[in-house]
């Protein structure tokens, strides 16, 4: 086996990459099976406004529908 600096530092940080995303995967597991919550991450309200609004195609479309809504009443 190789030492860590004989691998390029572009493949280690794939490689963390790699290991700090199954990690997350495990630990996104076990929480939800004891918790009995559908996983869905983040939970906390203010996590969630947040990571909406890094997604402007969805917030359009929620504004589309609450706006098709509210004009149909």
């Amino acid at each position: 086996m190789s030492s860590i600096t004989d691998t390029p530092l572009v493949e280690q940080r794939l490689s963390l990459r790699r290991r700090l995303q199954a990690q997350r995967q495990v630990i996104a597991q076990q929480l939800g099976q004891e918790s009995g919550m559908n996983g869905s991450y983040p939970r906390s309200r203010t996590m969630r406004f947040l990571t909406l609004t890094q997604q402007p195609a969805l917030i359009i479309r929620l504004l589309v529908g609450l706006t098709t809504l509210l004009r149909t009443r």
